[in-house]
Formats: C-alpha cells, structure tokens, sequence
C-alpha cells in the first residue's frame, strides 16, 4: 500500500537520490531546498509499505497556475499507480487553481500517456528544451471545470 503526504524538508536528500536515479539532467540537493523555501511549492511525497520515499512530485502555485516540475518514481516501483497517485493528489490540494502544467520529453511516452489518461492536453512544444540528450518538451495542460 503506497501512501501519499506533504514532503518535509528531511525528505530532500531521498528526493534528491530518487531524481539522480530517475532524470538525465537531476536537480541537485541545494536546487531541491531552495524550490522547496519558495513561496507557492508543493512538494508531495509517496511511501511504501515500510515508509520509504519511492516516488515524488514537485510544483509551485502562483495565484490560480499550478505548474508541475519533476515526477519521479524508483525504478522498483514503477508501474504500481505511485506517477498516477501524486498526480491525482495534487489535482486534490490544487482546488481553486484555473490550470496545471507541465513538460515532459517528447520521448517519454508512458508519462505522455498517463498525462493523457488524468486529462491532460497537449498545448505545444517547447524545441530542444531538455538537454542530456538534447530534446523536444511536450506541453501539457490540465484545465479545470
């Protein structure tokens, strides 16, 4: 049973740690801290069954536009609906926002496709967005209503 809660400012190393296993081009600790003491973040992590950190999401909200920066879960507990919970959880504690939006790789089909499945749209292309290797972001948008 995964469970999803607030991250606390102990959880940046673990979140950190997942994010190097997880992204080509990771945030760093310090780039994690100081996101996470920015007005507006959201910060959501996911626990298994023995309390370990396996997954996370991070955005920030400003006024009524929540924008999604990372989400990450370990490769050994991928394919469980941990991506689809945090997701679905920060729909819940965005009530108000008007949308939220995020990039992802223009590779990344099996994110593309749970964005899809939760009602994202694709609203356009940000070219050679990502480096490491250098690659197109797909824009998604979740509209309330």
């Amino acid at each position: 049973m995964i469970g999803i809660r607030t991250a606390n400012e102990n959880d940046l190393p673990r979140l950190a740690e997942i994010e190097l296993e997880c992204i080509p081009d990771p945030w760093s600790l310090n780039s994690f801290k100081a996101e996470f003491k920015s007005e507006g973040s959201l910060f959501l992590a996911a626990e298994d069954e023995n309390g370990t950190v396996c997954g996370f999401i991070t955005a920030s909200r400003v006024l009524d536009e929540v924008s999604i920066y990372n989400v990450a879960v370990t490769a050994s507990h991928r394919r469980q609906g941990i991506a689809q919970a945090l997701m679905e959880h920060l729909w819940k504690i965005s009530e108000g926002a008007a949308f939220i939006t995020l990039e992802v790789r223009e590779s990344n089909t099996p994110a593309i496709k749970l964005y899809e499945k939760l009602g994202y749209e694709n609203v356009g292309l940000r070219k050679n967005f990502y480096s490491n290797p250098t690659e197109n972001a797909v824009l998604m948008t979740k509209f309330a209503g």
